[in-house]
């Protein structure tokens, strides 16, 4: 027996999936369910998550100045401060077309206030810090998550008991424990989500699938920040509290997993504690994107990069028809399938890869 319909179905089992969610049914009044899975303790996550990103457009660094003051709080609110914390990360440059990238950045974040120290500078390319990112640890912040998204009536369906249809206008036909659940409009919110339901190739060429790989070593040195990111070599680096080192690399496994060794070089003997391979998604021309795919009205979320979960208030203002006239702008100039369009926000997508 069908049961009355969401007025959204969220898929995805990201901090982005969980929060929007769970904004859209306190802040803006809607039926919501997710669809997901929740962590597990065995599998390395698929991303990582800081306010902070190698953009160079202003005005996604004013929309991240905006929206990351809301989930901070937000987070508050629903006990999540466990999985949160504040670092300096450190983004490096090492070919001339990402040294005018991150240069260019900088000046754009110090022009909106924050706070990005010059670090080195030589024939090996450019360092800057930048000061007070917040940094998510999905597996800590998750069952603050789910423990509010269930106070406040969010379904919570599990990716592995459903079988979900994705209709060309956008609606949703989910089976799951023998109940049949209607939703008026989906969400793809995660690179899993969308890889499921979405031929990228065929559907939308603003999208490319990459393979990618985690990596987890055991206690190790410290690095020189708590976050490296590593604009050439594709590679991101976190320490964990308690010293290990989560790495994530972008590329053909047996290239990325030398990249990461090679930022983790000169720390000893290092052994590896886990690793994950799967496919991610991002955008050809760097610039993230927002809105429907072509031949299919469902919402699709993809290239927001390590700062995704930090749009989430946006995000959910857009989807409810309450958005700012800037945030509005910001996001119809990024929607998918829109030709040349997209050339007037186009952003950073990374130099030529540097081998370690």
């Amino acid at each position: 027996m069908a049961e009355d319909p969401y007025e959204f179905a969220i898929f995805g089992s990201t901090p982005l999936a969980g929060l929007l969610a769970g904004l859209l049914a306190t802040e803006h009044h809607k039926r919501v369910c997710l669809v997901g899975e929740t962590t597990s303790a065995f599998r390395l996550p698929r991303g990582i998550d800081i306010a902070a990103m190698p953009a160079t457009r202003p005005e996604s660094w004013a929309l991240l100045k905006q929206t990351t003051p809301e989930v901070v709080r937000l987070l508050g609110k629903i006990r999540g401060r466990p999985g949160m914390r504040h670092i300096d990360p450190v983004f490096v440059a090492e070919t001339a077309e990402s040294v005018d990238a991150l240069s260019h950045m900088r000046h754009v974040a110090m022009g909106l206030g924050y706070e990005v120290e010059r670090l080195t500078e030589s024939e090996g390319g450019i360092q800057f810090r930048l000061r007070d990112a917040v940094l998510l640890h999905r597996g800590r912040l998750e069952p603050a998550v789910l423990a509010w998204l269930a106070k406040e009536g969010v379904g919570l369906l599990s990716t592995h008991q459903t079988e979900a249809t994705i209709r060309r206008d956008g609606s949703a036909s989910i089976e799951f424990s023998g109940r049949a659940i209607e939703a008026q409009h989906a969400v793809l919110a995660d690179d899993a989500a969308i890889l499921a339901h979405l031929d990228v190739g065929e559907r939308d060429r603003t999208l490319r699938v990459e393979t990618a790989t985690a990596l987890l070593t055991e206690r190790t040195l410290p690095l020189a920040a708590t976050a490296m990111i590593y604009l050439d070599r594709r590679v991101t680096l976190v320490r964990g509290q308690g010293g290990g080192v989560s790495a994530l690399g972008l590329g053909r496994t047996e290239d990325a997993i030398g990249r990461i060794g090679g930022c983790l070089a000169g720390r000893g003997p290092l052994r590896r504690a886990g690793q994950r391979i799967f496919r991610t998604i991002d955008t050809v021309d760097g610039a993230p994107m927002v809105g429907m795919a072509r031949g299919m009205r469902a919402t699709v979320l993809a290239g927001l990069g390590m700062s995704a979960a930090f749009f989430a208030p946006a995000i959910a203002r857009l989807l409810a028809g309450a958005a700012t006239e800037a945030e509005r702008a910001y996001f119809s100039a990024r929607e998918g399938g829109r030709g040349n369009a997209r050339a007037l926000v186009a952003d950073f997508a990374g130099g030529a890869t540097v081998e370690a």
